[in-house]
């Protein structure tokens, strides 16, 4: 997928990662970057980088202002009912709770992925479960016990699936603009480095 532009020898074979300075699991995640993102060429990744960092920090903002509007300032709502039993967490602690458990979530699983690491991908896995839970619970308690009603514990529960989904959203986007900054850094720091697709990569191959 990789190629090193200009680099080809007589004998036909390119300078290794050593050679280049470069180290093999850094160029194994620029690929793997690439690919997932289908882009190849600096210009698209200066505007690929823009666009998602923009929208995902807009998303997250969005996240935020109806946490605050529907949840925190809610004159109908009464936050001190039907407390949480993970933490003991009142339903506004608790909204806050899965905002920041979904951006981890977000953030932990991307770079779990790209980096091919087992540890944060658990982590990652934990705080989705634990987004669950608090989402759930509040129409759980309603139809299990009195201590809110069910029409409340419905509306609870939309609300944090609504902020949680926006922040796993949002941290998507916000992940990617910032893989999408390493990119663009390796590859001004690495300028023989040129990133193919793999079907251009196996043209040329086929023709040398």
């Amino acid at each position: 997928m990789s190629e090193i532009e200009g680099n080809h020898s007589t004998s036909g074979s390119s300078p290794s990662t050593t050679e280049l300075g470069v180290s093999e699991a850094s160029l194994e995640l620029a690929e793997r970057v690439a690919l997932r993102l289908d882009i190849y060429d600096k210009p698209a990744i200066f505007n690929m980088l823009s666009s998602r960092a923009k929208l995902g920090a807009g998303i997250v903002t969005v996240s935020l202002l109806f946490w605050w509007l529907l949840i925190s300032n809610s004159s109908s709502d009464d936050l001190g009912v039907g407390v949480s039993k993970f933490f003991a967490l009142n339903f506004n602690q608790v909204a806050l709770a899965v905002m920041a458990l979904s951006f981890l979530h977000s953030a932990f699983g991307d770079f779990g992925r790209e980096m091919g690491s087992l540890v944060p991908s658990l982590i990652s896995g934990v705080m989705i479960i634990m987004v669950l839970l608090y989402v759930g619970e509040p129409i759980v308690t309603a139809f299990m016990s009195d201590s809110i009603e069910v029409n409340t514990g419905l509306w609870r529960s939309a609300r944090l699936a609504l902020v949680g989904a926006g922040t796993v959203f949002g941290g998507h986007l916000i992940v990617d603009a910032y893989l999408l900054l390493w990119l663009r850094r390796f590859l001004e720091a690495n300028e023989d480095i040129v990133l193919t697709p793999p079907g251009e990569h196996d043209e040329n191959a086929t023709m040398e």
